[in-house]
């Protein structure tokens, strides 16, 4: 299989994950994301793929309702993207992980945790909305109204999964063949 389609193969598995997210199936979503993860890995794909995939894996994480593993992920990922000369990109990156940390934060009951981080998320990347209302709700002292966060996170769009933003007609199932494995015949 050359370059090209080894690509195409981690790209049409983690799409096939983002189908099974849409339909509520996050642990099967999951283990869709770590094959394509696998997969790109060994095929050396350039690491914006593995970020991508890793907010696949922290967001049917989040929709399993498991904040505290959110939060640790995101917040180690955003300490790894820590760079003293950040790209625009890196910088964008790194806002939104904190921004997943923060809500994450908040959905697990540290509201001061999460300020602090959704305050340095907000420093990165100012065009951070649902960052922003969150930090005014909790400075006027109101809860974080889950139907309400809900709400939020829809209208700003903070999930990476959506039916607008996913391509069934690439999603694949990996082959049986796509990586065959070393066999030899045994005589005895």
């Amino acid at each position: 299989m050359n370059v090209d389609g080894v690509h195409r193969l981690h790209m049409g598995v983690a799409e096939a994950g983002k189908l099974l997210a849409l339909k509520g199936r996050h642990q099967e979503a999951l283990a869709k994301y770590r094959e394509a993860l696998q997969l790109a890995h060994g095929a050396r794909a350039p690491q914006l793929f593995a970020r991508h995939y890793l907010h696949c894996v922290l967001e049917s994480l989040e929709h399993l309702g498991d904040h505290v593993r959110v939060a640790e992920l995101a917040g180690a990922a955003a300490d790894n993207a820590a760079n003293p000369d950040p790209t625009p990109f890196q910088k964008r990156d790194r806002a939104h992980l904190l921004e997943r940390q923060g809500v994450n934060l908040a959905r697990a009951g540290d509201v001061p945790g999460a300020r602090t981080v959704l305050a340095a998320a907000l420093e990165l990347d100012v065009n951070l909305p649902l960052a922003r209302a969150l930090l005014d709700w909790t400075a006027r002292g109101l809860a974080i109204n889950p139907a309400r966060l809900a709400e939020a996170q829809r209208k700003h769009g903070y999930w990476v999964v959506r039916p607008d933003t996913v391509d069934a007609a690439r999603a694949l199932e990996r082959p049986s063949n796509a990586i065959a494995p070393m066999t030899e015949t045994l005589h005895g």
